[in-house]
């Protein structure tokens, strides 16, 4: 049983750190000079397998919920992550090219109209050396060959994803942060050992960053913040992950922490109330995932529609849920916030 001592330390950790602190920074991120979310904002989270798994479990959405800090109210956030998904979003694409899956994306962005977005992609190919990591007919051969030319269709692909949303945005848009992955874990036999995958994955890395400078984007350094730039272990002690690629509870918990530092924002010390807050972040996003991807597309929109697309108009009946939530998650927050400091 912890003490009245780490009950009470732990309270002035969290109203210490429930503020954001925009000029401190970790020397592993990218320099934010200035808060990045500001009132009213629509956030969007895109990416592969790491961004969606997220939803299951509230955490990074419930950092900057709180790092924001008590000037800033209003945020709504939509995890976009979709597993296995690519600069070119073959993941996205139920039955054909990744044409489709761009198309999807596209439209979601298109309703949605984030005021900022953060991305989070180029696992896949560092996990890919050799191998074509994409459908895309204009870029599959080249994402199989030379690790040089692997990495220069990603990056290629990266750019007209950007030019895409930024169209589908709109004015709307303010802010892209481009996120680096975090490393690969090495858990020792019988899992892979991923020191070339982590290797490979650090001149990802370092591409990703030069790429944000060029194109005047915040960037968040996950690899080195998650220890991806220490020397080589046989295994790790900190089992942030099941398998080496999939994060567990604890693991997301600390990735919210370093992706909130990296935007500018003090880690939040997690206590007992916060995870209201974390649940009914989950419970919306349960929502959400139902709203924007229902399991019988093809009975509601697709090739099948005539068989039950009349109940397609029940799925708009999701918002007025999910804004309740979201209203919830506001008075949660609030109360959280009350009585410090922005």
């Amino acid at each position: 049983m912890k003490s009245p001592t780490f009950h009470l330390t732990s309270l002035f950790l969290f109203f210490s750190f429930v503020f954001p602190s925009a000029f401190v920074q970790a020397d592993h991120h990218g320099k934010v000079s200035t808060p990045l979310l500001h009132t009213g904002d629509r956030v969007a989270l895109v990416g592969g397998g790491l961004i969606e798994r997220a939803r299951l479990n509230g955490y990074l959405e419930s950092a900057l919920t709180l790092g924001a800090g008590p000037k800033v109210s209003g945020l709504r956030f939509r995890n976009l992550g979709w597993s296995g998904d690519t600069v070119f979003n073959d993941a996205r694409s139920y039955f054909g090219k990744p044409k489709e899956g761009r198309e999807r994306l596209k439209k979601i962005i298109a309703e949605w109209k984030p005021r900022v977005v953060l991305l989070n992609y180029g696992a896949e190919v560092a996990l890919s050396s050799g191998r074509a990591w994409t459908d895309e007919s204009t870029a599959s051969k080249r994402s199989a060959g030379s690790w040089d030319e692997s990495v220069a269709v990603f990056l290629e692909g990266y750019g007209k994803m950007l030019e895409e949303i930024r169209k589908e945005a709109g004015d709307d848009l303010r802010e892209i942060v481009v996120v680096a992955p975090p490393p690969f874990e090495n858990l020792g036999s019988p899992l892979p050992d991923h020191q070339e995958n982590n290797r490979r994955l650090a001149k990802i890395r370092d591409a990703l960053q030069a790429f944000a400078k060029k194109e005047n984007l915040h960037f968040v350094d996950l690899f080195r913040a998650m220890g991806g730039d220490k020397p080589e272990k046989e295994a790790s002690t900190k089992a942030f992950t099941h398998d080496g690629l999939h994060f567990t509870k604890h693991g997301y918990r600390e990735l919210a922490s370093q992706l909130a530092l990296g935007l500018g924002y003090e880690a939040i010390q997690p206590d007992t109330r916060t995870e209201n807050l974390r649940e009914g972040i989950i419970e919306k996003n349960r929502l959400f995932f139902h709203r924007w991807r229902p399991a019988n597309e093809t009975y509601l929109y697709l090739f099948r529609k005539h068989e039950q697309g009349n109940n397609a108009k029940e799925i708009p009946q999701f918002d007025p849920i999910i804004e309740e939530r979201e209203k919830e998650i506001e008075a949660i927050r609030s109360q959280l916030l009350k009585g410090s400091q922005g």
